[in-house]
């Protein structure tokens, strides 16, 4: 059974295979598409909205981790913007100390006070100027580096922030839009339910006309039905039981005379 199995899925792989780079893989791939929207067709219009209300709603994670670097990169320049501030207000007291330490030494014959603090002989001064001008002079390229860092991390700041409102911006918008749609579905849904129950001028003069046939129908018979003979009875009684003067006596203004009934045993 199992070699069945594993033949029939060959047979199947080496057709794909084959097919791969024919018209029939267009074909296949044609009918797949087909299925996928006959699918799509099926899925209710509600369902839809509110899987589109789902998708835009994880929008809430990438504005969270936008979020969060943004805030990372706020704190870092901060923080770099306060240490070039105090680095550089130390290397300005720096440079005022040692131009002053110059002027001195400029001044001096043998010995001068370093500093001072410090009295030393005019060529340990000059070497201890040297070494702290050299000092002094990194500072600053350590300065120009960290300058350099804050401008770099001010710009990724600036686009972090504007991927946040950006993201913030299509999520109001992708919202307006679903909001806008579900709308519109709700007005069709409306129209189509008023649409339903709503009475057709053609069908509605038909029963008018049906309706007025009939009572014409009922009016005609309720006519004939006055128009009907009187019963014998009451007007066609048998008159050989009266005389001629009697049967002439509405002529001359008499009543009319009734016959008599029959005998009864």
């Amino acid at each position: 059974m199992l070699k069945k199995i594993l033949l029939v899925a060959g047979i199947g792989f080496a057709a794909f295979v084959v097919l791969k780079n024919t018209r029939m893989a267009g074909y296949a791939r044609e009918e797949v598409s087909a299925v996928g929207e006959w699918i799509d067709s099926k899925v209710p219009t509600e369902k839809k909205i509110r899987a589109l209300r789902k998708e835009v709603k994880a929008l809430d994670k990438e504005i969270d981790k936008a979020s969060d670097e943004l805030a990372k990169e706020i704190v870092e320049v901060d923080y770099l913007s306060t240490d070039i501030n105090r680095e550089t207000a130390r290397v300005a007291r720096e440079e005022k100390k040692l131009r002053a330490a110059g002027e001195a030494i400029s001044a001096a014959t043998e010995r001068v006070v370093h500093y001072g603090h410090l009295t030393v002989k005019v060529d340990e001064a000059k070497q201890l100027l040297a070494d702290d001008v050299k000092r002094l002079t990194d500072s600053r390229q350590t300065i120009s580096v960290m300058t350099e860092t804050l401008a770099s991390r001010e710009r990724i700041k600036d686009v972090l922030q504007k991927q946040v409102e950006a993201i913030k911006m299509q999520k109001r918008e992708l919202t307006a839009a679903i909001d806008r749609l579900e709308a519109d579905f709700k007005r069709l849904q409306l129209q189509q339910i008023e649409s339903k129950y709503q009475f057709d001028d053609t069908k509605l003069a038909a029963v008018k006309d049906s309706l007025k046939d009939l009572q014409k129908e009922i009016e005609i018979k309720r006519t004939k039905l006055k128009l009907a003979p009187a019963r014998a009875s009451e007007s066609g009684a048998p008159a050989n039981n009266l005389t001629v003067d009697e049967i002439l006596a509405p002529l001359n203004g008499k009543p009319a005379v009734k016959p008599a009934g029959k005998a009864t045993n």
